[in-house]
């Protein structure tokens, strides 16, 4: 049985990333040399770090063992909100293009706000 990580992600109206989470492990590899696990994890807790340190942003998030996941509240201040968008952007297609060349061990599924 292939184990899986799943990545759900909110996108609000106007196609911004509200909310992330993210579960499981990919289970590719032994623990410690599994490189998708890695990869999403590096690509998840940086933007999780970018928004917090570069873009300043007031936010909750929870990380634990094979779980990862924050929200991002409404930003007001126009350079923070380029910013988060930026990072929020880039870590998105960084994901895709791993559950595109890693298919069997992450799926994306992307919700949009009604």
């Amino acid at each position: 049985m292939i184990h899986m990580i799943k990545v759900k992600v909110l996108m609000s109206q106007d196609n911004r990333v509200k909310e992330l989470k993210v579960t499981g492990h990919a289970d590719y590899s032994e623990y410690g040399d599994d490189i998708v696990c890695s990869a999403v994890s590096a690509l998840t807790q940086t933007a999780l770090l970018g928004l917090l340190n570069v873009a300043q942003v007031d936010m909750k998030y929870c990380i634990k063992k094979g779980y990862l996941s924050f929200s991002i509240p409404e930003i007001e201040d126009r350079d923070k909100k380029l910013k988060a968008w930026a990072i929020m952007d880039t870590m998105i297609i960084g994901l895709k293009n791993l559950a595109k060349n890693y298919s069997p061990y992450i799926k994306i599924v992307v919700k949009r706000e009604v």
